[in-house]
């Protein structure tokens, strides 16, 4: 009998090893909560659903987020704490980099044994040393973190379906108004009064406008006055326009310039009706909500129309798909082993770099990246026999239906959405191939996206509108007008402001934006 309960404890023991999760020293460790400072989430507070039970299985951590798009003084606060948490994602390296380094808030990574992380030394050397110059061109001599979405080799478009900055119009909406043609930025206006008339009430019967905005974003200039700018080629510097293709300066104040023409252009759409009044006052999730409930024609940015375009209604020819202005010359970034205008970094104080290096690591990692956009392997996602990456039909389902799909109680509960990693900053670019391989991190470049989207509305879209494009980049190529940047042309790193110029722009961006 003794011998048989012995037996019988060891198997109970074995079971309960086997629960434990495998972590990175693969011994169980105490819980403990990381919090990340971000200037980049949307989300504060703890994270939950699928995205968090991976965090707990895999490191036992939970994620606490501190964000300053949810709490504008919450960089202040941490300046004058001495103190801002464990993970930081910084979305500034001009003044707010320099303000982070000289109250010492930062972590130097010169003292820590980073070979154990193989992905960190492997793809993000480059990325560390273009923050570590930044940093000595202000007098700091360390290493402090590296970019955001980091290339894995040069050259490549930074996009690989959907450009970052295009003109998404509902397809539908522009059939039914009896395919408008959009020529220059001034016919916006007509244009989209013809799609708002088309559809003017959503199938809720709720009030449809042409597009909207929030002011999540804003800093010196309006985000969505801007934005308009970029299918001209220009990007934000501070509070100037900068093509870097042509070496064009925009200044803002500057009548008859590009923001000054695109500043009447929504101001015109505002008057007639065409603007939703409601986006000096929504956030980022309201927004979301609306464009997901079918209550915008036209949305700014390619990543977004999930929120909105499924397979049902593709079949129907119903979804944003990518236009341009005929005179447009927009700008395409390829991607840099140096990365872009982010940085990951680690809080000077923090008690657990070990930890906090172990989820960078596996956030760089090829299972890690498609867990974080996608979902759980196995149940959203996962290998198929010959090595590539396919989506699940419930993967399908979580994609395209985030905020209504429920969650399995073991992996997490909730909806697809409330699990969804509320990082929202990149480590490894999500759009590009991986070397080697046949496929990309992106399911954009799986197989099975191409398969699944083969839809009555691409289709359409490409012989209606696209000249034959089989994507919003595709197209892009297909003008011959795009101009193709690298990194190095861009300055992305700033010098480090002088006290009278931060007190000077605190005093003119409000005034920027109210005007």
């Amino acid at each position: 009998m003794k011998k048989i309960l012995s037996i019988v404890l060891s198997l109970m023991l074995l079971v309960s090893m086997a629960a434990v999760p495998a972590l990175a020293d693969d011994t169980y460790r105490e819980p403990i909560t990381l919090t990340m400072f971000s200037q980049l989430a949307n989300y504060a507070g703890e994270q939950g659903g699928w995205f968090a039970k991976e965090l707990k299985d895999r490191f036992n951590v939970t994620l606490k987020y501190v964000s300053t798009n949810v709490d504008p003084n919450a960089l202040t606060a941490g300046i004058s704490a001495g103190e801002l948490g464990d993970i930081v994602c910084i979305g500034d390296l001009g003044e707010d980099f320099s303000a982070m380094l000289k109250a010492d808030l930062l972590l130097d990574w010169s003292e820590l044994d980073l070979t154990p992380y193989t992905n960190i030394t492997t793809y993000l050397p480059d990325a560390m040393k273009k923050i570590s110059d930044l940093a000595a061109s202000q007098g700091y001599d360390g290493k402090y973190g590296f970019t955001y979405a980091v290339a894995m080799e040069d050259g490549a478009w930074a996009e690989l379906t959907d450009p970052t900055y295009a003109i998404q119009i509902r397809f539908d909406a522009w059939e039914k108004a009896g395919k408008p043609a959009l020529k220059t930025l001034e016919d916006l206006p007509a244009f989209l009064k013809a799609l708002q008339d088309a559809v003017p009430a959503n199938e809720s019967g709720e009030k449809v406008y042409a597009y909207g905005g929030f002011p999540d974003w804003e800093d010196c200039v309006m985000k969505f006055t801007w934005d308009l700018m970029t299918y001209y080629g220009y990007q934000e510097y501070d509070f100037m326009g900068v093509n870097y293709a042509t070496r064009e300066v925009v200044n803002p104040l500057e009548e008859g310039s590009l923001y000054y023409r695109a500043l009447k252009v929504n101001n015109q759409l505002y008057r007639e009706g065409l603007f939703d009044p409601e986006s000096i006052s929504q956030n980022f999730d309201a927004y979301s909500q609306k464009l997901s409930n079918g209550r915008y024609l036209m949305a700014m940015w390619g990543w977004i129309i999930g929120n909105y375009n499924s397979a049902e209604k593709a079949a129907n020819k119903d979804g944003f798909t990518t236009f341009m202005f005929e005179d447009s010359a927009p700008a395409m970034q390829t991607i840099s082993t140096s990365g872009s205008d982010r940085m990951w970094a680690l809080g000077a104080n923090t008690e657990y770099a070990d930890r906090c290096l172990e989820i960078i690591d596996w956030l760089c990692s090829e299972e890690g990246m498609i867990i974080q956009n996608y979902g759980p392997k196995g149940l959203t996602w996962d290998y198929g026999e010959d090595g590539v990456p396919y989506m699940t039909e419930f993967g399908w389902q979580c994609q395209e239906d985030r905020e209504n799909t429920q969650m399995p109680a073991e992996y997490g509960g909730g909806t697809f959405q409330d699990g969804e990693s509320k990082i929202n900053h990149e480590t490894i670019k999500l759009e590009q191939m991986i070397p080697g391989k046949t496929y990309s991190f992106s399911y954009k470049g799986w197989p099975c996206y191409a398969e699944h989207y083969a839809t009555a509305l691409s289709e359409a879209w490409s012989s209606e509108y696209a000249d034959g494009a089989t994507s919003g980049v595709d197209l892009y190529r297909k003008t011959g007008k795009v101009s193709v940047v690298s990194p190095a042309a861009i300055a992305y790193t700033k010098a480090a402001p002088t006290d009278d110029y931060t007190q000077k722009r605190a005093q003119f961006a409000p005034v920027m934006k109210d005007s």
